[in-house]
């Protein structure tokens, strides 16, 4: 009777170990990924800012090597006079290489994010104009070995604001934007149809409806994906982004399914590129 009891026992510790063993495996596997440089080469963009206007071929070029997606361009270009110095600054960011370290966030999940050589956090690049409505999403948050990421939406662009579900145990709050360019990668998206007064409206409408609300992964699994607005009783990271834009007639979920993940908001058709860090521009999430 002993004897079995120490081989069940040695079975159980054994496969604890194993799984634990793949656990640490897969997290290690998915590190290298957390910043993707560009496969090409650095180009001389001299020519192309020398026009006075772009073609779709000089976005497709500034986007490759800058990251950013003509609503920036054009909007740099509108407001600085200093405009050509500014993407030069975003393409040196985009290509230049950084450090970064994985530190845990919650009991069963991580994040990455650059440091610098005495290991302070670090900032990877500038940030292209943001407005009330726009979005955010990492791959920088992983749970071992899935990379499950993250996501934010702007609400106060002025003041650099936005509203986010961080992690379990916490209700949905106010963050600083700052800490976004401090991820190894972001993503920063607009809708295709919404005027900036409908963007604006619609982060009011999740700062009033989805602020202070309590952390639940299992929303539309255990509990509807949609909730009226005097019924959110929970809400995560990508699902307050969802949910917010859903009241507006939007669908940001790509695939549709019972659950909204930051990957889905990141592939929506329903969102174009405004910048892209430390992620293959011409597939950010595959």
């Amino acid at each position: 009777m002993k004897t079995r009891i120490l081989r069940i026992s040695a079975t159980i510790l054994l496969t604890v170990a194993a799984v634990i063993s793949l656990m640490l495996l897969s997290m290690a596997a998915i590190e290298p990924k957390a910043h993707i440089y560009p496969d090409y080469p650095v180009a001389d963009l001299d020519p192309v800012l020398r026009k006075d206007s772009f073609t779709e071929e000089d976005y497709n070029l500034l986007y490759l090597q800058t990251g950013l997606g003509k609503p920036a361009v054009d909007e740099i270009r509108e407001l600085y006079g200093d405009w050509r110095e500014r993407l030069l600054r975003f393409q040196h960011n985009f290509f230049r290489k950084i450090d970064y370290v994985c530190e845990k966030n919650s009991p069963i999940s991580r994040e990455e994010a650059i440091v610098d050589e005495q290991g302070n956090y670090a900032h990877g690049t500038e940030l292209a104009p943001v407005h009330e409505g726009y979005i955010f999403v990492t791959k920088s948050s992983h749970t071992y070995g899935w990379r499950n990421g993250h996501s934010a939406l702007v609400v106060d662009a002025q003041n650099g604001k936005t509203l986010e579900s961080v992690v379990l145990g916490q209700n949905s709050s106010i963050q600083d934007i700052g800490k976004w360019t401090v991820y190894p990668n972001f993503m920063l998206l607009r809708p295709k149809r919404a005027a900036y007064e409908e963007m604006q409206e619609i982060a009011l409408t999740a700062l009033e409806l989805l602020n202070d609300i309590p952390y639940s992964l299992t929303i539309g699994i255990f509990s509807p994906k949609s909730a009226d607005r005097d019924k959110i009783k929970g809400t995560h990271c990508s699902h307050l982004i969802w949910q917010a834009y859903s009241y507006f007639g939007y669908d940001l979920d790509s695939d549709g399914g019972m659950i909204v993940t930051p990957k889905d908001i990141a592939n929506s058709p329903e969102l174009e590129i405004v910048q892209v860090y430390g992620v293959d521009p011409r597939s950010i999430w595959p």
